[in-house]
């Protein structure tokens, strides 16, 4: 789907060694502030640490595009590209330790199993790795069907992830033996781009697709527990293509036209439904729901269900799944970059993109007040966050 670009509002590029911290004070239509505590920030918020190039891309190249997240392994980051191949980066100095081929581009997140000491990602040519993140070796690997390209989930004896081609697999993660796949045909006509990953809750494993349906599965089989479908009265893009997310007792989900849902977990009955369109991203935080929009920009949700505050970010691009660290809510923009907002009233803070904006999702330790995110432009960046 096409959009006319417009001016993105109360935003500017930030850059070198010291990212100040932009206050914007146009409100960019938060609903709701008065009863919020409002915070003092300090004038350094966010300070660039290092910067490594993990495939540089020639200026021919007009629109270039990173969309992988690594996963923290000790001191290390271990981190997929679109170039194929596999990195290892030292999170202290931006060193990269090693680096290993692969078959097809990487544009998921990049999952660590401390249980068997592996790292599992996803390529475009749908083929699921398990490596090594001493040295990059695989251990093993899975040829599936369709491109892997969303977040994968790691159960007690299972990994599972989803692809493209509207299929849901769990295979073995000590072997990559295949246990179950679950299918749903392809609608006709058109869709929109993307696809939601699995997202795994005590013995279930929810899961959407693109004919608009979020389906609860046996975690163990594969079997069908439940389905429901979130088309609402739509009969186009009704596409489920955020991950789902639990939080007390209900699992939230969205199609792209029909809205977002929350629904009783054990059985998918309705508990509440809004009208937030073209949702691509969820996150459940402490105390709220946020929602991010191709279309509406980014809404915090009561638990209940109710509309705390929204933020327009007109041509900020697809929009990553916000995060919580602090006080600040953190993601990014295809087109824009790294966005900070305060989580409590949506005021946008600050906007960092040092070129081309970014379409990974920033991988973050909030203890360590460290953010890593990988630019289009295939330079990885380290960020400290200070509050």
């Amino acid at each position: 789907m096409s959009r006319a670009k417009q001016p993105l509002a109360c935003m500017g590029r930030l850059s070198g060694p010291l990212i100040a911290l932009w206050l914007c004070g146009c409100g960019g239509g938060a609903l709701h502030r008065a009863t919020e505590q409002r915070h003092e920030y300090p004038a350094g918020a966010v300070q660039m640490r290092w910067r490594t190039v993990i495939h540089a891309y020639s200026a021919s190249e007009a629109q270039p595009e990173e969309c992988a997240t690594g996963a923290f392994v000790g001191s290390r980051i271990i981190l997929g590209s679109r170039a194929g191949k596999v990195v290892a980066v030292d999170r202290a100095t931006g060193h990269l330790n090693w680096s290993v081929p692969i078959v097809g581009g990487v544009e998921d997140e990049a999952r660590f199993d401390p249980a068997r000491g592996q790292v599992y990602l996803g390529s475009d040519d749908g083929v699921f790795y398990a490596i090594d993140p001493q040295d990059g070796k695989v251990r093993w690997s899975y040829q599936g069907k369709g491109s892997i390209a969303r977040r994968l989930e790691i159960g007690p004896t299972l990994v599972y992830f989803a692809t493209t081609l509207n299929r849901v697999v769990a295979l073995d993660a000590a072997s990559g033996t295949l246990r179950w796949s679950y299918d749903r045909e392809t609608p006709e006509g058109f869709s929109i781009h993307g696809h939601a990953g699995p997202r795994l809750g005590g013995d279930l494993l929810y899961a959407g697709f693109d004919d608009g349906y979020l389906v609860a599965l046996g975690a163990e089989k594969g079997e069908l527990r439940w389905s429901r479908s979130l088309a609402g009265a739509s009969d186009q893009f009704v596409d489920v293509d955020s991950t789902p997310v639990l939080h007390a007792g209900l699992v939230v989900a969205a199609s792209y036209s029909g809205g977002l849902y929350g629904l009783h977990a054990n059985d998918g009955e309705l508990v509440w439904r809004i009208g937030v369109e073209g949702v691509v991203g969820l996150h459940a935080g402490a105390t709220r729901l946020y929602a991010a929009s191709a279309r509406e920009g980014l809404a915090a949700v009561t638990m209940q269900g109710r509309i705390e505050w929204r933020q327009g970010l007109p041509d900020a691009g697809d929009l990553t799944s916000p995060q919580e660290a602090g006080p600040y809510l953190i993601f990014t923009g295809s087109r824009s970059g790294l966005f900070v907002m305060d989580r409590s009233s949506g005021q946008l803070l600050l906007v960092y993109d040092p070129g081309r904006g970014m379409c990974a999702a920033p991988l973050i330790d909030v203890e360590q007040r460290e953010i890593y995110v990988l630019a289009n432009s295939g330079t990885l960046y380290a960020l400290s966050l200070i509050w």
